[in-house]
């Protein structure tokens, strides 16, 4: 059996004795190509370099302003202004600097923002409060009108803010391009009201406003200026006809994907899977094993999620952080993985990133727990100076016509040799293996995968003994390329 597939997404089944797959910083990469040498390969997730860590406290959210020179980060209670500096050697990758230019009242949980454009404004709510800057006087201030009710989320769409109340069916409408100062209207908002369940979350997307209830959906539009008794009133009105049956379980974990939109759903036929909009329908894109993993989750609420591409693979990245796990989906290939980090005892908890943005050719990410601003890229191989652990277990290897033992000959994974450091960890890079069979599971070796220059190497292991059935788990911690590009079993089947 020299065709085996080992690799593929993560896929833990209700019941491990079926499918016990997973993957763990590692990401499938398809090609589609006839003559490729494999049509299938693993891809090594990014790591961390330290860009800024002047800050302490949870990294809450991001966003960018227009121009890409500037974004805002909410670190702790602080709001953080970042603008880029572009080096005289256009070669050279550019750097930022950093200045804090408000406090928010609150230090902790995910922050939603959104700026108007050439008004200048920059808004940001964190479920219980709305903050103002105004960029170009740089004046920083709590929002105190009476119609700010609890927002957690804020969209802008010609112009207008629009943020949800917490616990209820009510949206409000800001002024076009409102200055920041100035009351708004209380008359300036409106209900999703097509059916009784309350206001979710939010989100513009191709100009419209989807209001994503606690069981059901439905999108506005900008249908102009009306008024009512010669008196102005809010703009939106509801695209008749474009009504979903889903609604959504966590306020954060909706986010524009592509032509599409993603959240962590929910209806009243149940929860704990994910949809992707197609037009005005949806359809689920988490299989039952990832519902399932979700179901042993007390909370889920809380999830939040955001998206990147790199090198062609667009990701929807989910993180339950009461629950300390992450889930990642590929839309470029349809499956899921795992992104972890491990701490100083060896504890895996989710990965570090707390939000993203994509900013001078760079991705930034903030992390969750220390402040850190960090650059992700594949080129990094350790996690901030952690050991970046990607892990893959495999498919069940057994005799499906009459289970019978099988005997395992040889098995190789295939590893880009010769990679190793010149000196220190990495130097003589490993990968490791272990296996679990109806014995329980075995002790791990240690196989080579090539020191440097060791191009012919091959990370191989041999007479592996007998089972009925058994996955294999390999994993590799060492700060090198770690891409996979393949892999083989020889086994041939015994007398039962």
């Amino acid at each position: 059996m020299s065709a085996w597939e080992f690799i593929g997404g993560a896929y833990e089944a209700a019941n491990p004795m079926q499918d016990d797959q997973s993957l763990v910083n590692w990401y499938v990469e398809v090609d589609q190509n006839k003559g490729a040498k494999s049509p299938v390969a693993l891809l090594g997730c990014p790591g961390l370099s330290p860009v800024n860590t002047s800050y302490t406290g949870e990294v809450r959210g991001v966003h960018i302003m227009p121009g890409g020179q500037t974004a805002y980060w909410v670190i702790g209670a602080k709001l953080v202004m970042m603008t880029v500096s572009t080096p005289a050697n256009v070669t050279a990758a550019a750097t930022f600097s950093f200045t804090s230019v408000g406090t928010l009242g609150s230090y902790s949980g995910q922050v939603c923002m959104r700026d108007n454009g050439v008004a200048g404004v920059l808004a940001i709510v964190d479920g219980s409060a709305m903050w103002v800057y105004l960029t170009k006087t740089g004046v920083f201030k709590q929002c105190t009108d009476p119609n700010v009710i609890n927002p957690s989320r804020i969209a802008e769409i010609d112009g207008y803010f629009i943020w949800n109340s917490a616990g209820s069916q009510k949206f409000n409408v800001s002024p076009a391009y409102w200055n920041g100062t100035d009351a708004f209207d209380g008359t300036w908002y409106a209900l999703k009201d097509n059916a009784p369940d309350n206001l979710v979350t939010l989100i513009e997307h191709q100009r419209q406003l989807w209001l994503i209830g606690e069981s059901t959906s439905e999108v506005w539009v900008n249908a102009g200026s009306s008024s009512v008794t010669g008196v102005a009133s809010q703009p939106f009105a509801r695209l008749e006809g474009a009504m979903l049956q889903v609604g959504c379980a966590a306020a954060n974990s909706i986010i524009r994907t592509g032509q599409a939109l993603m959240w962590l759903g929910n209806s009243d036929r149940g929860q704990n899977y994910v949809v992707q909009t197609e037009g005005y329908l949806f359809k689920v894109i988490s299989n039952p094993a990832l519902s399932y993993a979700l179901t042993q989750y007390n909370v889920t609420s809380d999830a939040f999620a955001f998206t990147y591409t790199e090198e062609g693979h667009e990701f929807y990245v989910l993180t339950f952080p009461t629950q300390d796990v992450n889930w990642t989906y590929d839309l470029t290939t349809g499956y899921w993985h795992q992104r972890q980090s491990v701490d100083a005892s060896g504890n895996t908890h989710r990965q570090r990133a707390n939000c993203l943005v994509s900013i001078a050719g760079q991705r930034l990410v903030g992390d969750y727990k220390n402040g850190k601003i960090w650059q992700q890229s594949r080129k990094l191989y350790s996690d901030g100076g952690a050991a970046l652990v990607a892990k893959r277990r495999s498919p069940y290897v057994w005799d499906g016509s009459d289970r019978n033992r099988v005997c395992h000959h040889r098995l190789q994974i295939e590893f880009t040799p010769g990679v190793g450091l010149a000196s220190g960890q990495g130097s003589a890079p490993v990968m490791m293996l272990r296996w679990r069979d109806e014995k329980g599971w075995s002790n791990q070796q240690s196989i080579p995968i090539g020191k440097i220059g060791e191009t012919a190497n091959r990370a191989i292991a041999r007479r592996l003994g007998s089972s009925r059935y058994r996955v294999y788990e390999v994993s590799i911690s060492d700060p090198v390329p770690r891409d996979v590009v393949g892999a083989s079993l020889i086994a041939s089947g015994t007398v039962a």
